[in-house]
């Protein structure tokens, strides 16, 4: 149960009653983490026009982004957002052997070299934006992506680390 007050679904009105009705026609539910965004709408709109974005992106995969947020929650000890990744990955096929080994070093996850080579990037540059040196840019652009590909999936991991905070700070249960 979370520190502050949420709306549940069932007592929204107005935009929030709005959010919460494609939230539930795309989750099937109004998960406690959205719940906790509506305690500011305006919020709750931007965090799903940017669950939006990269659940469509063109070149990120959904494997890499939930891999990506699986080890950073890690990091951030946030509950719920490793079991919520954790369940995407292995609903995917990838084995939780296979999501250890990525913990442990991204480099060597079950994802495409290439894609494995960006999550390592991204999570040494969340962890640490000094440790990560211009010249891995340009590897990473001989590797195929696109200056675009690599600030948004910084951008995605710095976000997510952010939604891990509020999630700890104010108590959303694990799932």
């Amino acid at each position: 149960m979370t520190t502050l007050t949420l709306t549940p679904p069932s007592e929204a009105t107005g935009e929030l009653a709005e959010l919460y009705a494609a939230i539930e026609k795309s989750f099937g539910g109004v998960p406690e983490g959205l719940q906790l965004f509506g305690v500011s709408p305006k919020l709750l709109a931007i965090q799903m026009q940017l669950l939006g974005y990269f659940g469509q992106h063109p070149r990120l995969s959904a494997n890499f982004l939930a891999l990506l947020r699986y080890i950073l929650s890690e990091d951030g000890h946030c509950q719920f957002c490793i079991g919520f990744n954790q369940s995407l990955l292995v609903n995917a096929g990838i084995s939780p052997e296979a999501i250890q080994k990525a913990l442990e070093n991204p480099r060597n996850g079950p994802l495409a070299e290439r894609e494995n080579l960006l999550l390592d990037y991204v999570v040494r540059a969340v962890r640490n934006p000094h440790a990560v040196k211009d010249a891995e840019v340009d590897q990473l652009r001989q590797e195929g992506w696109t200056d675009q590909d690599i600030f948004d999936a910084v951008a995605h991991g710095a976000q997510h680390t952010a939604v891990d905070i509020l999630f700890e700070t104010f108590r959303v249960a694990p799932l």
